[in-house]
């Protein structure tokens, strides 16, 4: 291997390194608010946890309801 051969691989490893972040791109803003807030996401399962919880409700109270119309 010639000394010139290493450069280029550590060249192209660095242009691998390296990240393109487009405007507007939804998927480019949340790895940066990922990479930016390190440890594990309370807030976010949170809010999964409501969501969850009130489509669970909210379908057992309509199959309590179609219980009732049909008996």
């Amino acid at each position: 291997m010639a000394a010139g051969d290493k450069n280029d691989d550590e060249a192209a490893a660095a242009a691998l390194l390296t990240q393109r972040r487009r405007e507007g791109c939804p998927g480019c803003k949340i790895e940066e608010k990922c990479k930016a807030e390190a440890g594990i996401p309370y807030l976010n399962f949170f809010y999964i946890w409501v969501v969850c919880l009130c489509a669970f409700d909210a379908s057992c109270i309509q199959n309590e309801e179609l219980r009732t119309n049909y008996n």
